[in-house]
Parts: C-alpha cells; sequence; structure tokens
C-alpha cells in the first residue's frame, strides 16, 4: 500500500477516536499548514497534514486519551500552534513513551522524536506503521 493510501485509512481510522475530529477540520489543518515550516503553498495532502498532526503532539495525545481513560494527558491548555515546538515535542514524548511502556510495541517498531521532526519521510513513514499498528477505537 502506498503511503498515501496508509495516510488516508489512518485518517479515516482517526476520525472515530473520541474528540479526534477538532484535529480534521478542515480550516484547523489549514490553519496549521500555514503555519508550519512547508508554509502555506504546502499540498493538502493526506501525508501532510498526518505529518503536521503528528509534528503537533496534541493530536497523538488526544489518541492516548482515547486509548489510555485512566491516565488522561492533559492537552485542554494546549495551544494549536507548532510555534512552540518544545511543547509540541513534550506531547510527542509522552505519546512514544505509551507505546513501549503501556502498549508494549517493541522499539523498533515505535518512531522517535528527532524522527518525527527531520524533514525526511522514513521517521515519518514509521510513524505511520505505528499508528496504523494501534487499535484506535
Amino acid at each position: 500500500m502506498s503511503l498515501y493510501q496508509s495516510c488516508l485509512n489512518l485518517i479515516e481510522r482517526l476520525a472515530g477516536v473520541p474528540d479526534f475530529e477538532q484535529y480534521l477540520d478542515p480550516d484547523v489543518l489549514h490553519h496549521l499548514q500555514a503555519d508550519s515550516a512547508w508554509g502555506a503553498s504546502t499540498p493538502n495532502d493526506p501525508v501532510t497534514q498526518l505529518w503536521i498532526l503528528f509534528r503537533l503532539g496534541t493530536p497523538l495525545a488526544c489518541i492516548l486519551n482515547g486509548l489510555r481513560p485512566h491516565q488522561q494527558v492533559n492537552i485542554q491548555s494546549a495551544e494549536l500552534s507548532l510555534a512552540n515546538v518544545n511543547g509540541c515535542k513534550e506531547f510527542v514524548f509522552h505519546f512514544i513513551v505509551a507505546c513501549l511502556q503501556d502498549f508494549k510495541f517493541e522499539k523498533e517498531n515505535v518512531f522517535t522524536i528527532s524522527e518525527l521532526y527531520h524533514d525526511n519521510t522514513n521517521g515519518f513513514v514509521k510513524a505511520v506503521h505505528c499508528l496504523v499498528n494501534m487499535q484506535l477505537k
């Protein structure tokens, strides 16, 4: 399956995660794309959209909250912006730790923070595969 198709399928699955629909709002996606390193001229495709959402971090924390209702990550006061990269990376860190500790993923099946933030598709592909392997609601 192509990366494009994998991302499209993943977006459909993520739409069913509680509270995730806010991240799939076209206006929110457009705003995030305009604020991203790629800029407003970024293609509006599922690959780019997921890459930006994953880098934002709060969507990953939202997924965790749906999978671990007893251990919520507080994302209520988080700003929907890539401007605070360290804040975004903190949410990504929570997600990675949960994959390793709570969901017992093998280390080689989980992406790293640096892989997600490099402008290299290999790390992003690893992130997509990690999410595809999760038992999303």
